[in-house]
């Protein structure tokens, strides 16, 4: 169990997290102005839907055909904006045969690869997570977002924004 000095020293060092999911674990950098900015194209492509209390159950099973994209949401939060995508370099062997096999040859190339880790980590969320797991770790990733601070920041610029003078009034 981490004291309460500790959690405060994170925070303020903004010190990367360990986060362990499906038996790897990752790690939560404190979120960039480009992360909040993906994880907010990603909820608004969540469906509009106005649930029923009456029927919540198929209300919430209609809906969840359209909620593939919670896997991504929660990965763009965990990963941040820069860790989205890999590039490694990988070995390829090719053979070569000629004169209908007789003669063969390897070459090898080192080629570099794009790795789509975003799409791989939203798989395995939807995959082996309970929703309560989810929500769990959702609501976790949240808490250490800084929503606060965006918020004051886009309010600010707003604000601004609204009382720059828009028109000039001429007079006749």
């Amino acid at each position: 169990m981490e004291t309460v000095e500790k959690k405060v020293s994170k925070e303020v060092l903004q010190q990367p997290e360990e986060i362990s999911v499906g038996g790897k674990t990752y790690t939560f950098y404190p979120p960039s102005v480009a992360t909040l900015v993906l994880a907010s194209e990603a909820i608004s492509q969540l469906p509009q839907v106005k649930l029923d209390t009456e029927h919540l159950a198929e209300d919430s099973l209609y809906a969840a055909r359209e909620c593939r994209i919670l896997g991504d949401i929660v990965a763009i939060m965990l990963l941040g904006a820069r860790h989205l995508t890999e590039t490694k370099k990988v070995v390829r062997t090719q053979e070569k045969r000629l004169f209908c096999g007789l003669l063969r040859y390897k070459r090898t190339r080192e080629e570099e690869v794009t790795v789509d880790r975003k799409a791989e980590l939203a798989k395995t969320l939807l995959e082996e997570l309970t929703p309560r797991d989810l929500h769990n770790l959702t609501a976790q990733l949240l808490q250490r977002m800084q929503l606060a601070d965006f918020f004051g920041l886009t309010t600010f610029l707003i604000e601004i924004n609204l009382t720059r003078p828009t028109r000039e009034v001429v007079e006749n």
